[in-house]
């Protein structure tokens, strides 16, 4: 039995080391902290559990064929709720309030109520969304990876998708920032543009709707970490090992072969494969010193963009907010400074779904803003300055929630502050980006090889080894890469585990 190392032990890293006991070989995984999830993360405050992972999820339940994914990989365990309402947005100067409701003739009504200008912009949008909604695109360009599939593979996808395709062609392919601009009513287009990323083509948003409308759109029940621990209970009953507290130094290579690591302790483990399931440009230029590369990858690293990360106040607080939806996006008149500078968007998540967040008759709320990556990552250098930023912030963030929801601030019994050098920090991600590469149109229809040229004997998987992050395509990502190695050992891959 061959013996494969995998480094890092998030989703991606567990999606790989489930597909490969699957398939015949002795695997290892080596992550550096105590627990598996990487980005999936979760941690107590006091009698809080706070949840600086996965927002949402999508396919985890029978009807969509993601599902089958789910099952052999052990997540359809994670106790899901169904999302009603997508989000609500809450426009401060106007004082309109919008509910994206998973009903989508209620949600094309009232948008036809309060933009009757836009009525052809509406009806295009909410058409596109129950167009897909009774297709299942789930699956669609995930089956196999790119490399392995032939001129006749692509005929049969694409057959088996066709009422779904012309959503992914032409000007559905446009990102939301450029799909807005003929709309009239500036408030229906802040409300496009701050639903999901401004950066990503239209028909993501149609998708991201057609899930909501479905019913297949939820928030877990228990956290990221519960779901994380689901792919891990899978990992070991399928005879996989975990070495926790164990950061890869180096990748050891002899005449372009991979053939183990090294850990931070000096401790060498030898392999007859390396898969990485970190961090790309530190496998890449700092592993590898950037001997394995091409044109194609060092543009992806020179060119692409990555997701901006988020800093998070979170709350745990002496209240219920029973009336309050998931997740509510402010577009609000009282801006709140982030890196010193004002962010008029606020997108709070109220973790009200589930009694596993917090005690009885108490909530755990999340404020989350977008921010730049460089200022936090400086301010670091100065832990005293940077704790007091924190400080400041969470001092700014509460005064703003008061307005909103009176007597909060005498309610708040532990506060916790995320910034993205605290993401970086635990998982190494580059400029602490939740979600990898930045998905905009180009890199939606693009590949990213899982080998490297010139090396041998070692692959890639994770959020950096596909075009956009997110749970479903890393879980994808360390199947294809199973595949991608079964191919090339002459194996036929297989979902059922060998004996």
């Amino acid at each position: 039995m061959k013996k494969l190392i995998i480094i890092g032990g998030g989703l991606g890293g567990l999606s790989t080391g489930i597909y490969a006991q699957l398939n015949g070989f002795d695997t290892t995984i080596f992550e550096k902290n105590p627990v598996p999830g990487g980005l999936a993360a979760c941690w107590k405050r006091g009698d809080y559990l706070i949840d600086g992972g996965i927002h949402f999820l999508s396919g985890y339940k029978p009807g969509l064929s993601l599902y089958n994914v789910f099952k052999e990989v052990g997540a359809h365990k994670a106790e899901c709720v169904d999302i009603e309402t997508y989000a609500r947005y809450v426009d401060e100067k106007s004082g309109i309030v919008i509910d994206i409701s998973a009903d989508l003739d209620k949600f094309q009504a009232d948008l036809l109520s309060l933009f009757p200008e836009d009525k052809k912009k509406i009806n295009h949008f909410i058409k596109a969304t129950r167009g897909l909604s009774k297709t299942d695109i789930s699956e669609f360009g995930f089956k196999e990876p790119l490399e392995l599939m032939r001129t006749r593979d692509w005929i049969k996808e694409y057959w088996q998708n066709r009422k779904a395709l012309k959503y992914f062609m032409g000007k559905s392919m446009k990102p939301v920032r450029e799909y807005v601009k003929d709309i009239h009513n500036p408030l229906f287009r802040d409300l496009l543009l701050y639903m999901f990323l401004p950066s990503v083509p239209i028909v993501f948003l149609w998708m991201v709707l057609s899930f909501v409308s479905q019913k297949q759109m939820g928030v877990l029940k228990r956290g990221s970490l519960d779901f994380a621990k689901k792919l891990e209970e899978r990992y070991l009953e399928l005879g996989g090992k975990i070495e926790y507290k164990s950061q890869v130094k180096d990748i050891l290579v002899e005449a372009d072969t991979a053939v183990g690591i090294s850990i931070e302790d000096g401790i060498v483990h030898n392999a007859d494969f390396v898969i990485s399931a970190i961090d790309g440009r530190t496998v890449i230029y700092e592993m590898l010193n950037g001997n394995y590369t091409n044109d194609k990858i060092n543009e992806i690293y020179s060119k692409w963009k990555t997701v901006d990360p988020f800093v998070s106040v979170s709350l745990g607080v002496n209240m219920e907010f029973k009336d309050e939806v998931w997740m509510t996006l402010f577009k609000t008149t009282d801006p709140v400074i982030v890196a010193e500078e004002e962010n008029d968007t606020v997108m709070i998540r109220f973790f009200n779904y589930s009694p596993y967040f917090a005690p009885e008759g108490k909530t755990v709320i999340q404020v989350d803003f977008e921010t730049e990556w460089e200022y936090w990552f400086v301010l670091s250098k100065d832990k005293k300055k940077y704790n007091q930023v924190k400080k400041e912030l969470a001092e700014s963030t509460i005064e703003w929630l008061e307005k909103r929801y009176p007597g909060i601030k005498d309610k708040i019994e532990v506060t916790d502050i995320a910034t993205p050098y605290t993401y970086w920090r635990y998982t190494l991600n580059e400029k602490g980006s939740y979600m990898g590469f930045l998905p905009t149109a180009d890199a939606f229809t693009s590949n990213v090889e899982k080998r490297l040229p010139g090396l041998s004997n070692f692959y890639m998987s994770g959020q950096w080894s596909m075009p956009m992050g997110g749970v479903q395509p890393v879980i994808y990502s360390g199947k294809h890469v199973i595949q991608l190695l079964c191919h090339d050992e002459g194996k036929k891959f297989s979902t059922n585990k060998k004996g």
